[in-house]
């Protein structure tokens, strides 16, 4: 009724609409309506719709004819000025609709993070940070169909000569841009079927990392934990006996936690890596871990960022790393919890496939062929996972009145 109430008293004001003489006399749709639409009086007394836009990297506003008032009904001019401008934000021009606008890296990366952001992919602030330090530095203003394989390997052997773990940044960032260019395509920024220049770049080998805490690691990294605030041992604990991924962690809302559920304590991720949705029923353990992390009134994150407002915790990075050295663990990242977590379950006794499962990751050496898990599999999994180190830890559960808040 808004809508139609609204559409009427616009097209009220159209139809009252006189021209007094200006080329660019237009009647802009109201704040409830289409942004940049409106519709310009002609000299002669006729009516044309009309959509502005600028393309990314233009300063330039330009004025498009949609089509005349009359032949077009407000509603078919108000959905063409919507799709226009969404092309638009995509670089495709309406007056040259087959051509695509002359991007730059940069201007790609921009449109590319959000697009990462409006699908809420977990990783895009980790992406952010290497276009903004590696990518952009480096090839930010070459335009995006001019870059070329020899650019990709000429930027992936300057990052493989840096100190401190260069080949596999290197690989990463060629990955990336790898993403960047597949989904540029995808979004109508490159021409289809325009030849990746990632591809053929050689990369680096890279041996996989089998590092994992030890027995007497576990216990020094418990005494670690008791002196930090409750909700940062509650981060730790759970992530080491989850096994899930940093970011399915630090993005689960209170609304995907169901603890007290009649099927049993378990977490939804619907945002995962390989794209599988995960339900994980939880261990007792873990499910009060859940009840020991303080909420903060008006936020839906489980883990709540300290310095932006209604937003997640990006990493805990920091945390950890004050953690590790307190603990004297060296050479220890923050993955090396999930994979320890999986050590665990496997010196437990527990199957390939299901540890699999629970990790939510796929791999050659359990099964070609995934064969959902039955609630009391996974529990058995969770739950002897959390035996271990419960056992190691001594009192999993952060006692409130040991603890800085």
């Amino acid at each position: 009724m808004a809508v139609f109430y609204l559409s009427c008293k616009f097209i009220k004001r159209i139809d009252s609409f006189k021209w007094d003489g200006r080329s660019r006399d237009i009647r802009w749709d109201g704040k409830d309506g289409v942004p940049f639409f409106g519709v310009r009086c002609n000299p002669g007394g006729s009516k044309t719709f009309m959509v502005e836009y600028r393309l990314l990297g233009n300063r330039k506003k330009t004025l498009y004819s949609i089509g005349e008032y009359g032949k077009w009904t407000l509603q078919q001019a108000r959905e063409e000025a919507r799709g226009i401008l969404v092309g638009v934000d995509r670089g495709i021009d309406p007056k040259a609709p087959n051509k695509v606008k002359e991007l730059t890296v940069k201007e790609c990366a921009k449109v590319f993070l959000e697009d990462a952001q409006t699908r809420d992919v977990t990783t895009w602030r980790g992406m952010e940070r290497r276009f903004e330090k590696r990518i952009i530095p480096a090839l930010g203003r070459k335009i995006l169909l001019d870059v070329s394989r020899a650019d990709i390997a000429r930027l992936h052997t300057s990052i493989s000569q840096e100190p401190r773990k260069p080949k596999v940044e290197a690989n990463r960032i060629v990955q990336l841009l790898k993403t960047m260019f597949n989904r540029a395509e995808r979004l109508g920024l490159v021409p289809e079927g325009h030849r990746n220049p990632c591809e053929g770049v050689e990369l680096h080998r890279e041996l996989s990392r089998a590092r994992y805490l030890s027995d007497i690691e576990l216990k020094k990294l418990d005494a670690a934990l008791r002196s930090e605030p409750i909700h940062v041992q509650c981060l730790i604990r759970l992530y080491l006996l989850l096994g899930v991924r940093k970011q399915e962690l630090l993005s689960l809302a209170w609304d995907d936690v169901h603890l007290d559920s009649s099927e049993g304590p378990h977490i939804y991720i619907g945002n995962t890596k390989n794209g599988r949705p995960l339900t994980l029923f939880l261990a007792q353990t873990a499910a009060d871990l859940f009840r020991a992390i303080p909420t903060q009134a008006m936020s839906r994150w489980v883990f709540t960022s300290p310095r932006r407002t209604g937003h997640h915790l990006g990493d805990f990075k920091n945390y950890w790393t004050r953690i590790r050295d307190r603990a004297g663990i060296a050479d220890c990242t923050v993955h090396d919890l999930r994979r320890t977590c999986g050590s665990v379950m496997a010196q437990s006794g527990v199957p390939l496939q299901h540890i699999s499962e629970v990790l939510n990751q796929s791999s050659p050496e359990v099964t070609k062929v995934y064969a959902r898990l039955s609630q009391n599999n996974q529990l058995e999994a969770s739950e002897k996972a959390a035996e271990v180190i419960d056992k190691l830890f001594g009192e999993l559960i952060p006692q409130r009145s040991e603890l800085s808040i």
